[in-house]
């Protein structure tokens, strides 16, 4: 609004020397502050909180709530808040809850919160800033510079109660009320004659949600089993059920709510545990019988599991979605490993003759090797041979070896054939050291020739089993 002041009243003058403001003015202003500021405060133990549900039903939370992503996590006590309560930790779905009255409810909380605590001293300090910024006013002599730290603190001062949970907001506003009629003086003293007063407008706020009583112990057990039907988490709901009803062991004895609540929360615990052993059972021997399938390269077999993992999800009441997602995604896997087993079977099946064409190449060479282990194995332990045999098993190593070096074998068995060739090289030289260190007397020389005799032996035998594992189909390996 604006208000124009005649010139009868600026002659009349309300300020006198230097123009102050009248002396009640600043008096009603700093025995305000002196009465707010000598409330006494009381702080309380813990925090509840509450989650309204869109069904119309509420959660107790006991300390703040988070929300992440699409869920909201929430400690529930189980047993008396008043004293202490064994905490449960879990999560409903983002969008069960009635935010709008959750949100109103949880601002309550926090203001009737902060008034306990940090809502005096807080306050004392606006106390303070308020009678300093009035002394700064009367001390300073310029009329505009007063005009101004006044609406300055006008304006500190009016924000104060939406930034501070509407705490004194009907105090501050007595407050900003009486700094307007101090500004109203001061435009006068500025010789402002026409100004804007915007008297208490964006002091007060809404008032806060009416805060329901503490929970006693029977509306924590009924809420908590509440809880426990709104979280999709199973292990959750199995914790919470069990803490209930362990909670209600005793008071359940003389009948009653009590012995009501614990007979449906254990009946609800077993509920859920015989489920879990279904889903589990279901889940292993799936696993299991997947498993064997896919090695076998089974692809029909495999598919045939999922199915069957479906239908039996389907008489189960899809209580468990977590868990058969992620046993149908194992499932894929399997799937998938039938189905490379299977390409590789069929790969095999084409290159069966080429390896049973390699073997019969290689087996007279084999065949030396073989008739010759024994006199290898007298090289290696520097036991042997008699002189006389050496020169003849040097020379079936060399003729061998050129045998194997004539032969093309399939591509995938090239590695195998180059470690045969390095065994029959092996062996040649094996044979050639212990023939030299004889002719000598020289040791080293036989130990040289001991060496190679155990790796020739150790490269044949190397070599065989990865041939057998190549040309085995790959359903059997």
């Amino acid at each position: 609004m604006t208000y124009r002041m005649s010139s009868s009243k600026k002659e009349a003058g309300t300020f006198p020397g230097k123009c102050q403001p009248p002396f009640w003015v600043w008096a009603a202003v700093l025995l305000l502050v002196v009465a707010a500021f000598a409330r006494p405060a009381d702080a309380a133990d813990s925090i509840l909180y509450r989650l309204f549900l869109r069904d119309g039903t509420s959660i107790v939370s006991y300390g703040e709530f988070a929300r992440v992503a699409d869920r909201v996590v929430l400690s529930i006590p189980v047993g008396d808040p008043a004293a202490t309560p064994n905490l449960q930790l879990i999560s409903i779905p983002d969008n069960s809850v009635d935010w709008d009255r959750t949100d109103r409810y949880s601002d309550a909380v926090r203001a009737k919160r902060y008034g306990e605590t940090r809502g005096e001293s807080d306050f004392a300090m606006l106390s303070a800033r308020v009678t300093e910024a009035l002394n700064q006013i009367s001390l300073t002599s310029d009329p505009a510079r007063r005009l101004s730290m006044a609406v300055e603190a006008r304006g500190n001062l009016a924000r104060w109660p939406s930034q501070n949970f509407g705490y004194r907001a009907a105090d501050v506003s007595q407050l900003v009320g009486m700094l307007d009629e101090v500004i109203s003086e001061l435009r006068v003293a500025a010789g402002q004659s026409s100004f804007d007063v915007s008297l208490v407008a964006n002091v007060s706020v809404a008032p806060p949600e009416e805060l329901l009583p503490t929970p006693g112990f029977r509306e924590t057990m009924e809420q908590a089993l509440a809880a426990a039907a709104a979280t999709p988490e199973p292990t959750e709901r199995i914790s919470l059920l069990d803490a209930v009803a362990s909670a209600l062991r005793e008071p359940a004895r003389a009948g009653g709510w009590a012995a009501a609540l614990r007979l449906r929360a254990s009946s609800d615990l077993a509920t859920e545990l015989r489920i879990n052993k279904s889903y589990t059972d279901l889940s292993t021997w799936a696993l299991a019988s997947a498993t064997a399938r896919a090695s076998k390269g089974d692809v029909a077999g495999v598919q045939t599991l999922v199915q069957s993992v479906l239908k039996a999800d389907d008489r189960l009441g899809r209580r468990r979605p977590q868990e058969t997602t992620a046993l149908l995604q194992a499932l894929d896997l399997r799937l998938d490993a039938a189905r490379r087993t299977r390409l590789a079977h069929d790969a095999w099946i084409i290159r069966l003759d080429s390896f049973k064409s390699y073997r019969s190449a290689i087996a007279s060479a084999l065949g030396e090797m073989r008739a010759s282990t024994v006199l290898l194995e007298n090289i290696r332990q520097l036991a042997g041979p008699e002189p006389r045999l050496l020169p003849r098993l040097e020379q079936r190593f060399v003729m061998a070896r050129q045998q194997l070096v004539a032969i093309t074998p399939p591509v995938e068995l090239q590695p195998v054939h180059a470690l045969y060739i390095s065994a029959f090289q092996m062996a040649k030289r094996a044979a050639s050291s212990r023939r030299t260190a004889v002719l000598s007397g020289d040791m080293s020389l036989a130990w040289e020739a001991s060496s190679a005799a155990a790796g020739a032996l150790l490269m044949f035998q190397n070599a065989g089993d990865e041939l057998d594992r190549l040309t085995t189909p790959p359903s059997n390996r």
